[in-house]
């Protein structure tokens, strides 16, 4: 354990791993990734039998939670999209892991996984996949002191969705064109987009955001994927949270509005869950975030998932079939 986590995130204070296809973990690497690893990559359907002893914290790649509370001698099912750079998705530095699907148990003492079954996804078990485009507040983080919320709502969902985060750090909704591209490459009909944009556009006005999110809310259309509008989660600078204009929240609901499809006010969420928080800011800092009131830690990311999640059923969006 580094830092009280496990690796591949999880708290113990017993860890397991199951790394399925090479032999060194968490080595710093460059894109693009090596051939091994991308040869590997792929959606993959996966069972989980847990032993006699719990609750099981599961997780996946780069810390990427699966199930926050699995129960003891239970079968869980679970879609992973491995990718060949884990984290995000082109960032120098991060860990490639290993080739291949890596899972990641935690839990008390005498924790036991009695059986791990995984295939890649064929054309009769593809998944719903539900891709992420976003920024750092978004995506897949790696070390475990940053959280993305991309990287912690997987564990509100069952089978057959899965989720697949493209966001990366220093995105913005006017330079995401690449990580894009990758994201319209692999989307099929049925699949989910869900968008967020707003903490990098400081320069930008609203007008500009929305035609940009407009865009690719059209994009998704087109190809008969479903998108959701997301707007950022607040800074946690002062409790009560201060103006946040300037994340552009008035402009993905604009552009939903415009484009009529689901929208969630995660700025506005997020805010109300600071402002209940009976402790100062620099308390809730560290508690929910890693390197000030713009990122959060793994907590605070899972804080953030969980609004997302209910905002999902409580808008009765299509997505909320498949919540567990």
């Amino acid at each position: 354990m580094s830092g009280g986590f496990c690796p591949g995130g999880g708290s113990g204070p017993a860890c397991l791993q199951c790394l399925f296809g090479g032999t060194t973990y968490n080595s710093s690497e460059t894109p693009p990734a090596p051939a091994d690893a991308t040869s590997l990559a792929g959606d993959y359907v996966v069972t989980v039998q847990l032993g006699s002893v719990g609750p099981v914290f599961v997780s996946a790649e780069s810390s990427r939670g699966l199930l926050s509370q699995g129960a003891a001698s239970q079968e869980y099912a679970f879609v992973v999209d491995v990718r060949p750079m884990e984290g995000q998705p082109n960032h120098a530095g991060g860990p490639v892991g290993y080739p291949g699907l890596d899972m990641f148990f935690s839990g008390p003492a005498g924790l036991k996984v009695t059986g791990v079954g995984y295939a890649l996804a064929s054309a009769a078990t593809k998944p719903v996949m539900v891709y992420i485009a976003g920024d750092s507040t978004v995506c897949d983080q790696t070390g475990n002191a940053f959280g993305g919320w991309g990287q912690m709502i997987p564990q509100y969902f069952g089978p057959p969705v899965g989720f697949a985060n493209y966001a990366n750090s220093g995105a913005a909704s006017g330079s995401f064109g690449s990580y894009w591209s990758m994201i319209k490459a692999k989307w099929s009909a049925g699949d989910w987009v869900m968008i967020q944009f707003g903490h990098n556009d400081k320069t930008d006005s609203d007008a500009t955001v929305q035609a940009n999110l407009e865009k690719m809310v059209s994009d998704a259309q087109a190809a008969n994927v479903n998108p959701i509008l997301v707007s950022p989660p607040a800074r946690l600078s002062s409790i009560p949270v201060g103006d946040q204009s300037s994340l552009h929240a008035a402009a993905a609901k604009a552009a939903a509005t415009s484009k009529n499809c689901p929208y969630i006010d995660l700025t506005a969420l997020s805010s109300a869950w600071y402002n209940s928080l009976t402790m100062s800011a620099s308390a809730a800092q560290t508690m929910y975030h890693q390197g000030g009131a713009t990122h959060t830690n793994l907590l605070g990311a899972d804080k953030l998932a969980g609004l997302l999640a209910k905002a999902i059923k409580d808008q009765n969006i299509g997505l909320a079939k498949y919540l567990r």
